[in-house]
């Protein structure tokens, strides 16, 4: 999951500008811990912003890495959001 968020802030500013606008409302509200990381994931994907994973298979939920979702809010805040 995170990384195909991360993959979409990297990507950010070659998308169009409705789609800008959808991830950076979405991203900002998961920045700003008003979405968990599931939240996000599921609408990024209901957007269209994200692919759907190519094969859905049933696999144990990754267990929660708070280091590694405050360096992805990080990043948002960096690439999208500003200082």
């Amino acid at each position: 999951m995170i990384e195909q968020i991360e993959q979409l802030v990297e990507r950010f500013e070659s998308l169009g500008e409705r789609e800008r606008s959808e991830a950076a409302a979405t991203l900002k509200k998961y920045a700003e811990g008003e979405m968990n990381l599931d939240e996000v994931h599921y609408t990024l994907l209901d957007e269209g912003l994200i692919p759907m994973p190519a094969r859905c298979t049933m696999y144990n939920k990754p267990k929660q890495n708070p280091k590694a979702e405050e360096a992805l809010k990080s990043l948002i805040n960096e690439k999208i959001l500003g200082p």
